[in-house]
């Protein structure tokens, strides 16, 4: 049974096979935030080293700001195939984790960068691409692509059991819902040591495209950390990501 999550957690988990649904706004409101924190990662294409990545989450002046940013070397540094950032701006760490502005960077294909801003109170996002603009109605936990990852940390720190859930999402072609299920718990050997992680996978509904990311606890003041991503396109691995560093910020 798939569980529709609304990052209010108001629908039916299945943890442990028992139901527990409708959790109280008062519950909702107890939800530990996360804390900021800083991954590295080594990035392949096709088992061959391609670069590094890095994950953030630090505080700006009036926000807080989740960056990803892949970095290229060799080859793929001179063509700036596979340079990418992302930037998402948040008024806070606690869920839902909506951000107030999401943006896009491809440096290889720069007709594909776009930024994203969300006006919450009337339920709209405005998309700029390629100096083009337009709007798009979102529903009232709609989350963008690089939140969608601290939305899975945090569910699977409040549930680790869960089985399936979906989150609704948006990029620049619109409104998008990916379906995530747990596949439960394998070991990996990391830079960090061998570790237990929470192996998911996610499918966007009508794509070629999934991802699989395995998420572990390596702080006990932080909750699990993508410790390993693969993407693949029509069953091939396309890019993966392995962790080196973790650190939590101050």
């Amino acid at each position: 049974m798939r569980t529709k999550i609304d990052l209010r957690l108001k629908t039916c988990l299945f943890v442990s096979a028992i139901a527990i649904c409708g959790l109280s706004t008062t519950s909702q409101a107890n939800e530990a935030s996360i804390p900021m924190f800083a991954l590295s990662y080594t990035l392949e294409n096709d088992y061959i080293t391609a670069g590094e990545a890095d994950i953030r989450l630090s505080k700006k002046e009036d926000h807080y700001q989740f960056l990803l940013e892949t970095k290229p070397t060799g080859m793929f540094r001179l063509s700036k195939k596979g340079k990418i950032r992302e930037i998402a701006e948040l008024p806070s760490l606690q869920p839902p984790f909506l951000s107030s502005r999401y943006t896009y960077t491809n440096f290889g294909d720069e007709d594909r960068s776009y930024t994203s801003m969300f006006n919450r109170t009337t339920g709209e996002a405005t998309v700029i691409r390629n100096a083009q603009t337009s709007r798009i109605a979102i529903d009232t936990n709609t989350v963008d692509r690089l939140s969608m990852t601290l939305a899975l940390m945090s569910q699977l720190h409040q549930h680790p059991n869960v089985q399936s859930f979906d989150i609704d999402t948006m990029d620049s072609g619109g409104k998008q819902t990916f379906s995530f299920v747990s596949k439960g718990q394998e070991m990996l050997d990391t830079k960090l040591g061998r570790l237990a992680a929470t192996r998911v996978d996610r499918q966007r509904v009508n794509s070629n495209r999934n991802t699989v990311t395995w998420l572990a606890t390596v702080d006990p003041n932080a909750p699990p950390v993508p410790v390993l991503i693969e993407q693949y396109r029509r069953g091939k691995l396309t890019v993966r990501l392995k962790i080196d560093k973790f650190s939590l910020l101050r």
